[in-house]
């Protein structure tokens, strides 16, 4: 479904949540001049944050690995994957699952974060996902414990809640760039194999 879709369909239901809204007759100029961003925060204010999130993706971009992640494709990206050793970048943000408590976001940074896979500097959730994405694939995941902050959680720390132990986590993460096998970088390079 198309974001003008949606915001037709969230217009044209008039009276949503005790808000008037527009009338689906001036639907389609307002989804030609609202922004994506925009589009998305109004669906999810009206309750149509599962219609949104699920929009263009078909059951088989759902899956789990045998460790127990789970993950929906929202995105798919056309760049390498990359492989143990490699410099990659990533944006995500990661919530509570039980109370939806945001417990870190980079999404909206403008710089992402780069680190090498196989490093251990990130969770086992992400070490796995990463290496199973291409790069410009968004994912949503769900993280079980053993491979988030496991039983022991996390304690708290400045700009960083505390996290209890066996805590389920919910995942956003971007596969930014894996740089030496991504086709612009390549070409841009020169390099020809």
């Amino acid at each position: 479904m198309s974001i003008s879709a949606i915001v037709v369909l969230v217009l044209s239901c008039g009276v949503v949540s005790g808000l008037r809204l527009p009338a689906a007759s001036m639907a389609a100029p307002a989804a030609q001049s609202m922004s994506r961003r925009s589009v998305l925060s109004t669906a999810a204010t009206f309750g149509f944050a599962g219609l949104v999130s699920n929009a263009g993706v078909s059951h088989a971009d759902e899956g789990s690995t045998p460790s127990g992640l789970k993950y929906t494709v929202v995105k798919s990206g056309k760049g390498g994957t990359p492989v143990t050793g490699d410099l990659i970048a990533i944006r995500f943000k990661c919530s509570l699952q039980k109370t939806g408590q945001v417990i870190d976001n980079i999404l909206d940074n403008p710089e992402p974060y780069y680190y090498r896979t196989g490093s251990g500097q990130v969770l086992p959730a992400v070490e796995e996902a990463v290496k199973l994405m291409k790069s410009g694939d968004v994912w949503n995941l769900t993280v079980p414990p053993e491979l988030g902050f496991g039983t022991a959680g996390r304690s708290s720390s400045p700009g960083k809640p505390r996290v209890a132990g066996d805590a389920i986590l919910d995942f956003v993460l971007e596969l930014v760039a894996v740089p030496g096998k991504d086709e612009e970088m390549i070409e841009e390079l020169g390099i020809r194999e």
